[in-house]
């Protein structure tokens, strides 16, 4: 017969927890409030990631050199030069064709369409060379109807289908007669990489806080802001 005492000690029961123990309760939500400032620095971390990532192809953009030249053969062909890809800089040789009533701009007879929203305005139309194969854009301002000759375009190379402003540009382009076709050519005149380079320290301020929220990320934790 066992005659060891079976009497149960006080907190050391299986049903009697110690009563400076915290018990706290499984799940989502408890792991959440035990990691607010992880979770809030982790948060922090991912809005700088993403406009890191957007900085990062501004970036790069500006630092090429010089523009790929079109042919306007090539153009009319349908065809871009080996290696050449959308969001290059690219530049081409041809005259604007304005309409008979240019000054009427985003007019059926101006033959410069115009797609705004909120407080940006971009203007489109087509070379004498190119005809519907290539629409050069501008932005902000429209182009300027006294330069009827022969001029050079350069800029971001892009496609009706991925300009901004989609469905506006669209309704845009209809009103002017020019063509809508989403695999057509755009060069955007106002990105360059000479525009870049020059808010440069702004761009290098987002990549080294971005830089910034990770080592404060990996130092700190979960630890409170305040250090509480």
């Amino acid at each position: 017969m066992d005659t060891r005492n079976q009497q149960k000690l006080p907190g050391y029961g299986p049903y009697d927890p110690r009563p400076d123990d915290q018990y706290r309760e499984p799940g989502l939500g408890a792991w959440i409030q035990r990691n607010t400032w992880l979770l809030t620095r982790l948060f922090m971390v991912m809005v700088l990631t993403f406009g890191a990532s957007t900085t990062a192809a501004n970036f790069s953009y500006g630092l090429e050199g010089e523009p790929t030249q079109l042919s306007i053969e090539d153009l009319n062909r349908g065809e871009l030069p080996a290696g050449t890809a959308l969001g290059d800089y690219v530049e081409v040789t041809g005259t604007p064709d304005f309409g008979p009533a240019p000054e009427q701009v985003g007019g059926p007879g101006s033959g410069i369409a115009v797609s705004s929203r909120y407080s940006a305005a971009y203007f489109y139309f087509s070379l004498q060379e190119t005809g519907d194969n290539l629409i050069i854009q501008t932005a902000q301002t429209p182009p300027d109807i006294t330069e009827t000759g022969e001029q050079v375009w350069g800029g971001k190379l892009a496609t009706v289908g991925t300009v901004i402003f989609h469905d506006t540009t669209q309704r845009g382009l209809e009103a002017v007669g020019l063509p809508q076709d989403e695999s057509i050519a755009v060069i955007e005149t106002g990105d360059t990489p000479e525009y870049y380079r020059q808010i440069f320290p702004a761009y290098s301020a987002i990549i080294g806080l971005w830089f910034l929220s990770i080592a404060w990320l990996v130092w700190k934790r979960n630890k409170p802001f305040l250090g509480l």
